[in-house]
C-alpha cells in the first residue's frame, strides 16, 4: 500500500513502506528510488509519464559509480549505493514544488541528505546534496545526480560546445566551435570545463537512441569548473556531473550544500529537448523579468572602446532613442583615470570613480539626459579586478594569490591588474557597498556584470582553505549579485565574464540575462552562436547586438539594403542589442535597424513564451573566413496556443534562390496564413501540410527574410 507524503498540484511525493521504495514526479516525469539492505539506495524506474517510458536502472554497474550520487571523502569515491544506513525520510511542499529528502549514513562517515525536487509544471526534477561529516574531511568531486539505466542499443550523446577558451578567438582551420551542437553515439567520453565553468563545454548533456524516441538530459548549476564522464557498455548507460575545481575541509558536524543538478525527459528530437529545458528555465531558474522584456539595449563598447565623453554619448543616445532602444549603457572607461586614446579598460579597476574629464556634469546627470529620452540607464562594472598601480579603497591583503603568487592577469598587456578574492568577507562588504553607491547615485536600471580574468586564489586566511578558494570565489559573487538584487528589486543585471565563458546554469538563475559571445561580426557567426545557444537558454537570455566592423559596415551606401535586412535580422531571435557610431551610419542602415527594432518589439512577447525551432541543421563553418558555401538557416518561434509564429530565413549569396521547409509545433486542423513581410504575399494552408509537406520560400534577390504566422480559421471536416 503506498502512502502519500506530500502533493502540490501535479507534483506528488509517496512512499511504499513495505517495499522501501520511494516515487516523486508529476504527470510528466517520475521517479522511484528503491533501498536494500547492502546495497544502498538506487534507481528503481526513471519514467517518462507522458509517453510511458521506462527506463530501468543499470544495477550491475560498480557500487563506487552507480546509485542516486558520487563524492570524493578523502580521496575515496563513495556512491549511494555504499550507504549503510537510512536514518529517515522526508517530504515538504511549496506552492509550486514537492521536495523528497532522503537521510542516509555513507560508509560511517557522512551523513547525507539526498533531496529530490519535482515541480507541479515541468518535465524536470532537480536534485542535490547536504553533506554533514561524522569526523574532520576533505570533500571533492561531487555529483549530485548520476544517470544509470540499462537496456539502451544505440545511445547518442548530445550537447554544445562552450565558447573555447577566449570569446573573441577561433582556431586557424577546421569546423568553428563556440556553441556548436554536437552528437555523437556514445561510447566514452570525457568532458570538463577547461578554466572557467563554459570555457571549453557547457554543462548540459542530451541522451536518447534515435531522432523521434524518447530521451532524457542532464544539467549542472554550478559556476566553477566540472567535469563529465559518459559511457555506454553492453547497453548499460552512465552518465555523471562533477563539480569540480575545490577540496573542501569540513570538520565534524559542518554542514555542505552541493550545486543542483536537474534531470529531463522528452520525446522526439533535440528541440523537443529544448523545448522542456526552456520551459524549465523560464519556471524554475530564471528570475522574474518586466513584461517588456528583453528591453533593446544600446552599448558604447563595440562603438566607442574607453575613448567615450558626455558630448559623444549625448549624441550616441539621441540617435539610440530615435532608433529605438530601450535602455543606454555605458559600458567600460567611465571612470578615473581611465584613458581616452586606449582599449585598455582595466586603468583604474577599483577606483570606482566617476571621470570629471569625460563627464564634467557627472553621471547622474547624464543618466538624467538618457532618462529624458525615454530611455532606462545601465553601467558596466567588473568587480573582481582591481588596477594594482591606483590607490583605492581596497587593500592588498584581499588581493587572490596563488602559492603566494599575486594573481594578476596578464591581459590587456599594458596594464597590472590583480584578482580580487570573493571568498574574503571583506572584499564582499566592499563589493557591495561601493556597487550598492554606484546603482544609487546613477539611478542605474541595468548593471553590466564583467569579470575579464580567472585565478584560484590559495590563501588560507580568507575566509576559505587552501584548496577551495574556487568555490568560495563563486559563492561570493553570486552572494553579491543576489544582494544587490535585494537591496534594488528594479535592478536588472547582465552576467558578462570575458566574452561569455561563465554563462551556466547557476549564473542565469542569479542574473537577467547573459552575453553570448565577443566575436559579434559577421553575422553568420552570430546566427551560429544563437543557434546552439538556444537548445539551453530560452532565446530572450540570449544578448547579442548589431555591431558596425569591416565585414560589415554599416557605413557603407553601397551595401544592398537586402544585406541590411540580414544583418539585422540576425539578432531578433536573441536579445536584441546595438553598438555602433550611430552618427557614421548611413540613411539606409539605419532605416533599416529602426524597422527591425519596431518589428522585434512587436514579436517579443511570441519570443518569452514560444517554442523555437532550428529548421535546419546548424550550419558548418570553417575556418577562418566561416564561409556558409551554400548553407541556408532557418529557424522559427510558435506559440501554438495563440495561434502566432515567426519564421527566420537566411540564405548565403551563393545559395539556392528557393527552398522546401517545413514547419513544426503547429495545430494540424488549423488553416494557417503565412506572410513574407518583405513582399507581403501570402499563402494559406492547414497546420498539417506546412509540417508534413511544407512550404517553398522564395528568397530571391534576398539574403533573409522573416515570415509571420497566423491562423485563419479550423479547417472544415
Amino acid at each position: 500500500m503506498t502512502q502519500t507524503l506530500a502533493a502540490s498540484g501535479a507534483a506528488f511525493a509517496v512512499a511504499d513502506p513495505f517495499a522501501a521504495q520511494w516515487r516523486i514526479g508529476n504527470d510528466q516525469v517520475c521517479k522511484t528510488l528503491a533501498w536494500r539492505d547492502g546495497d544502498g539506495l538506487h534507481l528503481a524506474a526513471l519514467e517518462n509519464c507522458s509517453t510511458g517510458q521506462v527506463w530501468q536502472p543499470d544495477l550491475h554497474a560498480d557500487a563506487r559509480v552507480g546509485g542516486e550520487f558520487v563524492l570524493c571523502w578523502n580521496d575515496s569515491r563513495l556512491s549511494a549505493r555504499q550507504a549503510t544506513a537510512l536514518s529517515g525520510v522526508r517530504a515538504a511542499t511549496d506552492a509550486h514544488s514537492v521536495t523528497l529528502q532522503l537521510d542516509l549514513r555513507l560508509a560511517d562517515a557522512l551523513d547525507v541528505t539526498l533531496a529530490i525536487r519535482a515541480r507541479s509544471d515541468t518535465a524536470v526534477l532537480e536534485q542535490w546534496l547536504e553533506v554533514t561529516p561524522l569526523r574532520a574531511g576533505v570533500l571533492s568531486r561531487v555529483a549530485p545526480l548520476i544517470v544509470s539505466i540499462d537496456g539502451a542499443t544505440a545511445p547518442v550523446l548530445h550537447w554544445v560546445r562552450g565558447l573555447q577558451n577566449h570569446g573573441a578567438g577561433m582556431p586557424e582551420r577546421g569546423l568553428y566551435p563556440a556553441f556548436q551542437v554536437r552528437h555523437e553515439p556514445l561510447g566514452e567520453v570525457r568532458l570538463e570545463s577547461g578554466l572557467r565553468s563554459t570555457w571549453h563545454e557547457i554543462a548540459w548533456f542530451a541522451l536518447d537512441e534515435d531522432q523521434g524516441g524518447d530521451g532524457l538530459f542532464v544539467g549542472l548549476r554550478y559556476s566553477g569548473r566540472w567535469s563529465a564522464e559518459a559511457r555506454a557498455t553492453d547497453g548499460n548507460v552512465n552518465l555523471n556531473l562533477f563539480s569540480d575545481g575545490y577540496a573542501t575541509p569540513l570538520d565534524a558536524g559542518q554542514r555542505w550544500v552541493s550545486p543542483i543538478s536537474f534531470l529531463g525527459v522528452y520525446h522526439g528530437d533535440l528541440d523537443d529537448a529544448a523545448h522542456v529545458q526552456h520551459a524549465y528555465m523560464r519556471t524554475a531558474v530564471m528570475l522574474p523579468r518586466p513584461a517588456d522584456f528583453p528591453w533593446v539595449q544600446y552599448n558604447t563598447w563595440f562603438a566607442h572602446l574607453v575613448d567615450i565623453d558626455e558630448a559623444i554619448l549625448r549624441q550616441e543616445a539621441k540617435l539610440a532613442a530615435q532608433l529605438g532602444a530601450e535602455v543606454f549603457v555605458i559600458d567600460a572607461g567611465w571612470w578615473a583615470p581611465s584613458r581616452r586614446t586606449s582599449d585598455n579598460f582595466t586603468t583604474g579597476l577599483g577606483v570606482w570613480q566617476p571621470s570629471a574629464e569625460k563627464f564634467p556634469s557627472g553621471i547622474p546627470a547624464f543618466g538624467d539626459y538618457v532618462r529624458s529620452l525615454g530611455m532606462r540607464f545601465g553601467i558596466w562594472v567588473e568587480p573582481e579586478r582591481v588596477d594594482l598601480r591606483q590607490p583605492a579603497t581596497w587593500h592588498h591583503r584581499w588581493l587572490a594569490r596563488h602559492h603566494d603568487a599575486i594573481i594578476s592577469p596578464p591581459w590587456p598587456p599594458d596594464t597590472v591588474s590583480g584578482w580580487l578574492c570573493f571568498g574574503h568577507p571583506d572584499v564582499r562588504a566592499w563589493a557591495l557597498d561601493w556597487i550598492s553607491h554606484l546603482v544609487s547615485a546613477v539611478q542605474a536600471d541595468w548593471l553590466k556584470w564583467d569579470s575579464n580574468w580567472w585565478g584560484v586564489c590559495t590563501c588560507a586566511d580568507h575566509g576559505h582553505s587552501v584548496t577551495d578558494g574556487e568555490w568560495h570565489q563563486v559563492m561570493g559573487v553570486h552572494a553579491v549579485i543576489a544582494e544587490l538584487r535585494q537591496r534594488f528589486p528594479h535592478l536588472i543585471v547582465e552576467n558578462c565574464a570575458g566574452g561569455g565563458v561563465r554563462s551556466d546554469f547557476a549564473m542565469l538563475a542569479n542574473t537577467h540575462i547573459t552575453w553570448l559571445h565577443d566575436a559579434s561580426t559577421p553575422s553568420r557567426r552570430v546566427r551560429f552562436h544563437l543557434a546552439g545557444a538556444t537548445y539551453l537558454f530560452p532565446p530572450e537570455l540570449c544578448n547579442t547586438w548589431v555591431v558596425d566592423a569591416d565585414d560589415e559596415p554599416l557605413t557603407d551606401p553601397t551595401i544592398p539594403r537586402a544585406d541590411l535586412a540580414a544583418l539585422a535580422r540576425s539578432r531578433m531571435f536573441g536579445a536584441y542589442g546595438v553598438s555602433a557610431r550611430l552618427p557614421d551610419w548611413t540613411d539606409a542602415a539605419f532605416e533599416v535597424v529602426q524597422t527591425t527594432i519596431a518589428q522585434y518589439k512587436m514579436l517579443r512577447p511570441l519570443l518569452q513564451r514560444g517554442r523555437f525551432y532550428h529548421l535546419l541543421p546548424q550550419p558548418e563553418l570553417h575556418c577562418p573566413d566561416l564561409a556558409l558555401h551554400g548553407q541556408w538557416e532557418a529557424y522559427a518561434v510558435i506559440d501554438a496556443a495563440a495561434g502566432e509564429g515567426a519564421i527566420w530565413i537566411f540564405r548565403p549569396a551563393d545559395g539556392d534562390a528557393a527552398r522546401r521547409l517545413h514547419l513544426r509545433g503547429l495545430q494540424p486542423a488549423q488553416i494557417y496564413t503565412l506572410t513574407d513581410v518583405d513582399t507581403q504575399q501570402t499563402l494559406q494552408e492547414p497546420g498539417v501540410r506546412l509540417m508534413k509537406d511544407g512550404f517553398v520560400a522564395d528568397v530571391s534577390g534576398r539574403t533573409s527574410a522573416l515570415f509571420l504566422l497566423t491562423v485563419q480559421k479550423e479547417a472544415q471536416a
